[in-house]
């Protein structure tokens, strides 16, 4: 058994982040219960992920999603199960609202079709740079944007610019972007990364990355690269540039988003560690975060 439990611009700034039902049962109050057809069943926590996406997750169990699932399932006695699938539009859709797994480990914690647990992190866009190159930029005004080769993440081909793209092309800044494909074949080991790996050798002068993407893969690097969080552009009022993350779950399993939140709140200090480790650039929430 399992256990269970915008406004339009906005829904284009969400797409970035991941790119994208069953009646609950097996929960009793006060705890979990096995069905009665196998009283000894050990429940499942059942995770829908992507194969490969790092620092997310992947099918080799290499993500901070991995092991913050792992952490959870164990928390809860459950066995803890995936159902992969790629994080491209219409995930939702295809894994959680159609009863093909329970619980995504991350969502936007503003995000309307899923009931969320209280956000476990939160992370902004970045600017990365060779530190070598002196600059600390601050906003999409700093005159250096002008002359500079800058990195973008693309998303494909549904329309949606992200919000870097909307904040450079208010300023006239188009001519010098270079384009990086979030997703490639099976031949191209983490693609989300080689654009870090650009910055670093010198191909372009600034990639502008969401945060946990830019601190994983930067993290190899050491201090040659240079982080720096992307604040809000009072050209673009509405458009956040910060997130809060949290677990979603389906809108009826609020049983499961509570027992969830309470494991959350018995292993923060872990989770903090997780991410930590993979190098996520953690933001304060605050009024421009997206939460609930």
């Amino acid at each position: 058994m399992r256990l269970t439990g915008a406004r339009p611009l906005r829904r284009i700034a969400w797409r970035m982040l991941f790119l994208a039902g069953l009646m609950p049962f097996g929960w009793v109050a006060g705890g979990m219960a096995a069905t009665s057809q196998a009283p000894e069943a050990k429940p499942v926590l059942a995770v829908c992920a992507d194969p490969s996406n790092l620092p997310y997750s992947n099918d080799r169990m290499e993500g901070f999603e991995n092991r913050i699932a792992s952490l959870l399932a164990a928390d809860l006695g459950a066995e803890l199960r995936y159902r992969w699938n790629m994080q491209r539009r219409g995930f939702f859709r295809r894994t959680l609202m159609a009863g093909a797994c329970d619980v995504v480990i991350s969502v936007p914690a503003a995000l309307s079709i899923v009931a969320t647990t209280r956000p476990y992190f939160t992370s902004s866009y970045v600017f990365v740079t060779r530190s070598r190159d002196g600059l600390h930029l601050a906003s999409f005004d700093d005159p250096a944007l002008r002359t500079a080769r800058i990195g973008l993440h693309m998303l494909g081909a549904d329309g949606a610019n992200p919000q870097p793209a909307m904040a450079l092309a208010s300023r006239g800044i188009t001519g010098r972007i270079v384009g990086f494909p979030m997703w490639a074949g099976d031949e191209v080991p983490n693609p989300q990364g080689k654009i870090i790996e650009a910055v670093a050798s010198g191909e372009i002068d600034v990639a502008i990355v969401w945060g946990p993407f830019a601190g994983f893969f930067a993290k190899p690097y050491g201090d040659a690269l240079r982080i720096d969080p992307v604040p809000p552009d009072p050209r673009l009022a509405g458009i956040p540039f910060t997130y809060a993350m949290a677990i979603g779950v389906r809108k009826s399993d609020t049983v499961l988003r509570d027992r969830l939140q309470a494991a959350l709140d018995r292993h923060q200090p872990e989770i903090d560690a997780i991410l930590r480790d993979y190098g996520i650039p953690l933001a304060p929430p605050a009024a421009g975060a997206a939460g609930p």
